[in-house]
C-alpha cells in the first residue's frame, strides 16, 4: 500500500538562517487554512509572527503562482538547459568544480554580483559573475511549502520499501534550488570566503559565520544526480559558451553569436582587434623581408669596392644565415601561439567526449 510523504528540506529546521514563519495564501489572495489561526500584521519584524510575502521580497505574495513565477525568474536557466547535451565540448562535467571566492581573488578575478541566473558562476577574463543568494532559500517553511518533493513508499513482498517519485502539483523544480545553494556551499568554504561574500553583497550582512557553516554543511555532500542539469557543471567560461551558442544555435539565445554580449561599444571590439592585426602584419613583413634577402644580396651595390671577393662572400653568407634565423624564429612564435593551444583544445575535446556520458565526475579538480 502506497504512503505519500513529502521529502524534507536538505537542512534541518534548527539550522535555518531565516526564521520567519509564513502564512501561505490561496490563489485568490486569502490566507490558507493553515494560517488562519494566526493573522499577523504584514512586514512585522518579529520572527515569531508569520508573514504573507516571500522572505526578503515584500512584493511577492505567498500564492503558489506568484512564488513559482518568482523562483522561475530567479533561478531558471533555460539557455544552459538547452545547451546541456553539448556543454561537454566547452566545460568539464563536474558540478563541484567551483573555486571558492578567495581562490577567485588569487586568480585576479573581480566578483561581480548579478541578478541574471544564466550568468551565475560564469567567468570572463578578470571577472566572475555570482548571483546573490535569495533570502527565501534560507527559510525552512519556504522549502516545505513551495519546494516539496512527494515520494511514495510501497511495501514489497519481502518487507522492504521502494521509494518512487510522485508527480507533484505544478511547482518550481526543487533540484534547481538545491543546486544553486550547493554552489554557494562550494563558493563560501572558509571564513575569508564568507567575508568576501558579504563585501560583494552576495547575501545579507547580518549572517553569522558559525550559523552559515552549520546551514551550508547539509549541501556539501549532495551529488550531481540530485541537482538540476545546469549544476552538473561548475563555473563556466564565457568565451567558450559563446562558441557553444554559435555551434548549436539554441532557440533561447537572444543572439546566435554571443551567450552574453561582453562589450556594449564598437570601440572595445576594435581595440581588442588592433593588437593581433599589428602583430600579424609585423610578423608577415619580417618573413617576407627575410625571404627577399635569401633570394638575392646585390654584391655590386654594397659599396665596398676595395674588399676582395672572399670578404663579400662572407658578408653574403652572414646575411643569409641571419635571414634563416629570422624565419625559424617566426615559425617558432607561430607554433607557440597557434599549434600548441590547438593541440590542447583537441585534447580537451577528446577528454570531454570520453566523459560526456558520465553522470558526474569523481575528481573535483580545478576549473580554468
Amino acid at each position: 500500500m502506497a504512503d505519500l510523504r513529502p521529502l524534507l528540506p536538505p537542512f534541518s529546521e534548527l539550522s535555518a538562517l531565516c526564521k520567519q514563519r509564513l502564512t501561505p495564501l490561496q490563489s485568490h489572495g486569502q490566507p490558507s487554512s493553515r494560517g488562519k489561526s494566526r493573522s499577523p500584521p504584514d512586514n512585522n519584524p518579529d520572527p515569531d509572527q508569520p508573514i504573507t510575502h516571500a522572505p526578503g521580497e515584500p512584493s511577492i505574495s505567498l500564492t503558489q503562482t506568484a512564488v513559482c513565477d518568482f523562483l522561475t525568474s530567479e533561478l531558471s536557466t533555460p539557455l544552459l538547459d538547452e545547451l546541456y547535451d553539448g556543454l561537454w565540448l566547452v566545460a568539464r562535467k563536474c558540478g563541484k568544480s567551483i573555486d571558492p571566492l578567495h581562490r577567485q581573488k588569487v586568480k585576479a578575478r573581480e566578483i561581480v554580483a548579478t541578478e541574471d541566473a544564466h550568468l551565475h558562476l560564469v567567468w570572463h577574463y578578470n571577472k566572475i559573475y555570482v548571483k546573490p543568494l535569495p533570502l527565501c532559500l534560507l527559510n525552512y517553511d519556504f522549502w516545505t511549502t513551495y519546494l516539496p518533493l512527494q515520494v511514495a513508499s510501497t511495501s514489497s513482498k519481502k518487507g522492504t520499501f521502494a521509494i518512487r517519485p510522485v508527480p507533484p502539483s505544478p511547482v518550481f523544480d526543487r533540484a534547481a534550488a538545491v543546486g544553486f545553494v550547493r554552489s554557494y556551499a562550494l563558493l563560501v568554504r572558509y571564513h575569508v570566503d564568507f567575508i568576501l561574500a558579504r563585501e560583494s553583497h552576495l547575501f545579507p550582512a547580518e549572517l553569522d559565520w558559525v550559523k552559515w557553516s552549520e546551514f551550508v554543511a547539509h549541501f556539501r555532500n549532495i551529488e550531481d544526480e540530485d541537482v538540476a542539469k545546469r549544476y552538473h557543471y561548475g563555473q563556466l567560461r564565457l568565451s567558450r559558451l559563446d562558441w557553444a551558442v554559435r555551434l548549436f544555435r539554441p532557440s533561447s539565445a537572444t543572439t546566435w553569436w554571443f551567450y552574453e554580449i561582453p562589450h556594449w561599444s564598437t570601440a572595445m571590439y576594435v581595440e581588442r582587434a588592433v593588437a593581433p592585426l599589428l602583430f600579424g602584419f609585423a610578423s608577415l613583413s619580417l618573413v617576407l623581408s627575410s625571404m627577399q634577402v635569401l633570394l638575392s644580396v646585390p654584391d655590386e651595390e654594397l659599396g665596398f669596392k676595395h674588399l676582395d671577393a672572399s670578404s663579400l662572400v662572407d658578408m653574403r653568407r652572414a646575411f643569409w644565415l641571419f635571414s634563416v634565423m629570422m624565419l625559424l624564429l617566426s615559425g617558432l612564435v607561430w607554433i607557440l601561439l597557434f599549434v600548441i593551444p590547438f593541440s590542447v583544445l583537441i585534447w580537451q575535446l577528446a577528454w570531454g567526449f570520453r566523459n560526456r556520458g558520465k553522470p558526474r565526475a569523481k575528481a573535483l579538480g580545478r576549473s580554468g
